[in-house]
């Protein structure tokens, strides 16, 4: 366990012998139940020694994998262990996955996903063995973590140009039990203290690797066909996959933000590749099928105020962008609508990151609502309702220094170059809009 005494066992024959003789050690106690408690531990020291070796000697890692330590830890796993065993199997197999030349061997060779997720699978339901080291879910973190090593490294095989960094339609397929048991442990793992357990975090995680569109074994993980017609069935992981991201967003603790970025990103590739999610999912942002332009968007009651709330936090980092990117696909990508949803102010900050311009009808603010009112973009809200809310309490010559204040204002914006535009008090007083005001009668 020091790295002092590591270089004796970090050599291509110390590592093989250690992993025959634990896979030897495993064997043994199938045979001689007399002897099984010792010889499952005497085996899991073995593993333990090749495990800290890597951990502690980065430079062997290589070695595990030109002597195919992954074939026995294989073996070891498919004959059933316990908790101490599945554990230090998925970190020796962490840490020798990473290169995309030992991920297709253990994909393509040696069928490790479905292994990876019948042991899994295994500890779902299993309640915890106290005498053991590794509780269940300490178990399936490892393992998950093993099993990200292979998405990660796995050939990606991406469209030159594409933006998109999901695995192949054909390469996902070979991953698909990984997939499967994610989207699984999503749905049974309740949260933990109000977060995300940790072998969800690590679920969640893999599933933004997984296109959703095809082919059909991918699209029935993501989209369960209908059994017995119960359309939530077909559902069932779309829904919990958005339950659990709007119970976390609606909580203004700062640590739940690294745990929010990676559900709002898989919402939105399920909102964008499947148009019957989309329509799904946005009646439940919006119920009412239309914005309350009475009220500034972050104001607003439910989801989509709080989710205005943290997209416009400036340090908000990644989830910022995530909430961003989850709104503008809700509402078809369509940059106008996004806009009028969330209010440039709002938006600013993200369309600027992401490089979306506005479009002109958003700047001439001629968009309107259903009641012929127009919607100032910037707020998100109905302009007579921001206009009438600060005029109601201004005094006659207040309003009429206000107005020479923006009318000097422009001029000096316009002389200096920072915008060309028509000053829009001098328009107005040139239209009759403006009355001047008796002094006396005031």
């Amino acid at each position: 366990r020091q790295i002092d005494d590591t270089n004796e066992l970090g050599t291509e024959r110390a590592i093989s012998g250690l992993l025959s003789l634990a896979l030897d050690l495993k064997s043994q106690a199938e045979i001689d139940s007399k002897q099984a408690d010792y010889a499952v531990d005497a085996c899991n020291e073995a593993l333990t020694c090749v495990a800290n070796t890597m951990l502690l000697l980065p430079k062997c890692r290589p070695l595990f994998a030109d002597i195919h330590g992954a074939d026995t830890i294989n073996k070891i796993l498919q004959s059933g262990v316990t908790q101490t065993t599945a554990f230090l199997c998925g970190r020796c197999l962490f840490l020798s996955i990473e290169s995309p030349k030992s991920a297709e061997y253990c994909v393509d060779s040696l069928y490790l996903p479905k292994t990876l997720a019948q042991t899994i699978r295994g500890f779902l339901d299993r309640e915890s063995d106290k005498s053991d080291r590794f509780s269940p879910q300490q178990v399936m973190n490892e393992l998950f973590k093993a099993a990200m090593s292979l998405c990660v490294y796995y050939p990606r095989d991406t469209p030159q140009g594409s933006s998109d960094d999901a695995l192949s339609p054909e390469h996902a397929v070979k991953l698909l039990d990984i997939l499967q048991v994610s989207l699984d442990t999503l749905f049974a793992l309740p949260l933990a203290n109000g977060h995300l357990a940790d072998p969800a975090r690590q679920a969640i995680g893999i599933a933004l690797n997984f296109p959703t569109l095809s082919p059909d074994p991918i699209l029935h993980c993501w989209l369960p066909p209908k059994s017995s017609g119960a359309e939530s069935e077909r559902y069932r992981y779309v829904d919990r996959i958005y339950h659990l991201f709007a119970t976390l967003a609606a909580t203004s603790d700062e640590s739940y933000k690294a745990e929010i970025t990676p559900l709002a990103l898989v919402l939105v590739r399920l909102v964008t590749e499947q148009p019957d999610v989309r329509q799904r999912l946005f009646y439940r942002v919006y119920p009412q099928n239309t914005e309350d332009y009475s009220a500034l968007p972050e104001d607003r009651p439910g989801l989509s105020g709080t989710l205005v709330r943290l997209m416009r936090i400036p340090e908000g980092g990644m989830v910022s962008g995530a909430i961003g990117d989850f709104l503008l696909a809700l509402l078809g990508q369509d940059v106008s609508k996004f806009i009028l949803a969330v209010g440039y102010g709002n938006a600013a900050g993200y369309m600027l990151a992401r490089g979306i311009a506005i479009p002109d009808s958003v700047i001439r603010q001629v968009r309107e609502s259903v009641d012929s009112n127009l919607v100032d973009p910037v707020t998100g809200r109905y302009l007579n309702q921001d206009m009438d809310r600060e005029l109601a309490n201004m005094t006659d010559e207040e309003k009429e220094r206000e107005a020479e204040r923006l009318f000097v204002l422009f001029e000096r914006l316009n002389k200096t170059g920072f915008i060309k535009v028509d000053n829009p008090v001098r328009t107005a007083m040139e239209s009759g809009r403006f009355q001047e005001i008796d002094e006396e009668s005031s």
